[in-house]
């Protein structure tokens, strides 16, 4: 089960958040970047130049995670328009 985050979650600048193998057209808006210690961490590109990332999963519960964020993009976006 995916643990509902606040979406306060830490924004970074898009260029931190590209640090290593990053996957970003499968999901418009949704960001994946596999790092080199072998986590996946999961972002949401909330504007040109800025991602919040919303969670980091292992290689066995990825998919899963990569799932349930992917339905919730937009409503990510629509949380950081306004600030």
């Amino acid at each position: 089960m995916v643990e509902e985050r606040n979406y306060q979650d830490p924004i970074m600048k898009m260029e931190e958040f590209n640090i290593g193998l990053l996957e970003k057209d499968r999901v418009p808006g949704l960001l994946i970047r596999f790092d080199e210690n072998g986590f996946y961490n999961i972002g949401i590109q909330i504007s040109d130049s800025e991602v919040v990332k919303v969670d980091s999963a292992t290689e066995n519960d990825a998919i899963y995670k990569i799932q349930h964020w992917a339905d919730k993009v937009n409503e990510v976006q629509d949380q950081h328009k306004n600030r």
